[in-house]
């Protein structure tokens, strides 16, 4: 029996330590995970809504100066800059969470339709 009492007495205390170094690992682990739990900040899944109003104003304006010009290859330019505009007002009605099934390129009337509905949430060009 007094051998049990000095095992007791002899690994009670590093077994003691042994345990509060892991429980204060244990604690560091959880207060870095909640911190950032709590510091997680919400990320928009697309560009900045500014950011698309800008490109829309400049591609609209590229695109009525490639209508109204003769220029070597104007259709492919007219091509390019149509589906580039067409992206951007796809991409600012994801960002808005208009439902839209249409894809690029948009036929004159759904581009149309797709402006309407934009300048009804407040995007302005």
């Amino acid at each position: 029996m007094v051998w049990v009492w000095i095992a007791v007495g002899t690994l009670g205390p590093v077994l003691t330590v042994v345990l509060l170094e892991h429980l204060t690992n244990m604690m560091d682990g959880l207060e870095s995970l909640w911190r950032r739990l709590r510091r997680r900040e919400v990320v928009p899944d697309g560009p900045a809504i500014e950011c698309l109003a800008a490109d829309l104003h400049r591609l609209s304006l590229q695109l009525s100066r490639v209508e109204r010009s003769n220029e070597i290859a104007k259709v492919f330019r007219l091509r390019a800059t149509s589906l580039a505009y067409d992206d951007v007002l796809l991409c600012a009605c994801r960002v808005l969470d208009v439902d839209t099934a249409a894809q690029a390129p948009l036929e004159p009337v759904e581009r149309l339709q797709t402006e309407a509905v934009l300048a009804q949430r407040g995007l302005v060009w």
